[in-house]
């Protein structure tokens, strides 16, 4: 009976955790040949290391060291340069309406250096994670814009308390694995992607969204945003741009959900730093604009649409 129990647990526990610490192991390796990224070695281990998929079919992975960041208080500032950088979702992304492939970045004027760093579906959250990887000393833009919005609500959704509390766990779980082991971190991105294509929802969230949500969704991205404004300063950037970029929704009634929340962290925000400024799209559309046909969907403008956001952000850009 003895070897039997014995036998059983080689067999049932101890055998497949070696066929996953291996696993674990061969995936990192992989990883450093691919990327020549040594701090994927020490992901788990080094709190300060963290992780962040794109796409999988682009290969968009990136290896962030956050440690860089808490030491960095002497940088050299006078090194200037005539770049923007520009972060956001779909919105701010190329050719989601048309065959152009053309975003409003694409249409924006102007004698500074373009770079797009938008990409469909990602918060502020991403966001953040992005400009971490990408500024440093040596790599670093004169003005920002930050136009994450749409997408706040969407990736900041909470589980109800009791209902759902099993959610709760079993999200609390998901994400210690997935801080602690690479495997476990690319199978539950791959999982997710695999479900939303085919429209079934496996993130632990609700679909009911109250107000709770939107206050609690706006919180995230004030605290996302600003270590994002704290990081530019840091690095001398020199202007940061908040940008409400309009979409359908907003246009009916610009007081509902989630946007009344967004705009008071926005203001608030605005009057803490004396280099962020905010562009609300919306504000400076004409009445002959508003008529027009702007979008392809409740979100996303069409040519047209994104044509008059470019000049709008253009003009208000200029006059700071």
């Amino acid at each position: 009976m003895y070897y039997k129990i014995i036998n059983f647990c080689k067999f049932y526990f101890l055998l497949p955790l070696v066929y996953l610490i291996s696993f674990e192991i061969i995936l990192r390796l992989v990883i450093f040949f691919l990327t020549l990224n040594s701090n994927i070695i020490i992901y788990g281990i080094n709190k300060n290391i963290s992780l962040k998929l794109f796409s999988i079919t682009k290969k968009e992975f990136y290896i962030i060291n956050e440690a860089k960041f808490l030491y960095s208080t002497q940088i050299n500032k006078k090194k200037n340069n005539n770049k923007i950088w520009i972060f956001g979702g779909s919105t701010s992304n190329n050719g989601f309406c048309d065959s152009k492939e053309l975003s409003w970045v694409d249409l924006f004027d102007t004698k500074f250096t373009k770079k797009n760093f938008a990409k469909n579906g990602i918060n502020s959250g991403a966001s953040l994670e992005l400009l971490k990887y990408e500024i440093s000393e040596s790599n670093r833009p004169k003005i920002i814009f930050w136009t994450n919005k749409v997408n706040e609500i969407l990736h900041s959704k909470r589980a109800n308390t009791k209902k759902e509390s099993i959610f709760y766990f079993a999200n609390s779980l998901k994400l210690t694995l997935k801080e602690n082991l690479v495997f476990i971190y690319f199978f539950d991105e791959l999982l997710i992607r695999i479900f939303d294509k085919i429209g079934i929802n496996i993130r632990f969230e609700k679909n009911d969204l109250g107000i709770e949500d939107y206050v609690y969704s706006a919180e995230v991205y004030f605290n996302n945003t600003e270590k994002a404004i704290e990081l530019s300063k840091l690095h001398g950037v020199e202007k940061f741009f908040i940008i409400s970029l309009f979409n359908k929704i907003n246009l009916k009634n610009l007081e509902t959900n989630f946007y009344k929340f967004y705009k008071r962290k926005v203001e608030k925000l605005k009057n803490s730093y004396n280099f962020v400024y905010f562009i609300d799209t919306k504000k400076y559309l004409s009445l002959d604009e508003k008529k027009k046909i702007l979008f392809c969907d409740n979100m996303h403008q069409n040519y047209d649409g994104k044509l008059i956001t470019a000049k709008i952000i253009s003009n208000q850009f200029n006059d700071k």
